[in-house]
């Protein structure tokens, strides 16, 4: 496999760490995948802008109301500024569900859109330096 086919391969794999983490609600590991000095912007969303730990802590508290939330990525795109950074553009979709009380039925949302990104190779392997989300659209499932 040549060196740029593995670096895609890694970043695509990083990208997938991340929704896990954002589905699995691992703030830890979600915080993993940014660099130490990471900038986020969810604005778009009504979500944090600043640094990694920070939006941890924030949707670490919005999605408390949900009792699932399944997030997936797809159309990947990769182009290599060089040989350590590259920007990257992936469409992502989440489910989320608010339990029913009282015998009533629960309530599905569905969030799509789009992460911009700069991801950059570190000692410890690829990772995402800026990341800007475009909220496309929220509504009922």
């Amino acid at each position: 496999m040549s060196n740029e086919a593995l670096d895609r391969a890694h970043i695509a794999d990083l990208l997938n760490r991340y929704t896990w983490a954002l589905s699995d609600r691992d703030w830890s590991a979600w915080v993993g995948v940014f660099t130490p000095d990471a900038h986020v912007d969810y604005s778009t969303a009504g979500g944090p802008v600043g640094d990694p730990k920070t939006a941890a802590d924030t949707f670490g508290g919005m999605m408390g109301m949900f009792d699932v939330n399944l997030s997936s990525g797809s159309n990947l795109t990769i182009a290599f500024s060089d040989d350590d950074t590259a920007k990257v553009r992936s469409m992502y979709t989440m489910v989320m569900r608010i339990p029913g009380g009282d015998g009533s039925q629960p309530t599905y949302m569905q969030a799509s859109g789009w992460y911009d990104d700069t991801v950059v190779r570190t000692s410890d392997g690829w990772r995402i330096a800026n990341r800007f989300e475009q909220l496309v659209y929220v509504k009922p499932a």
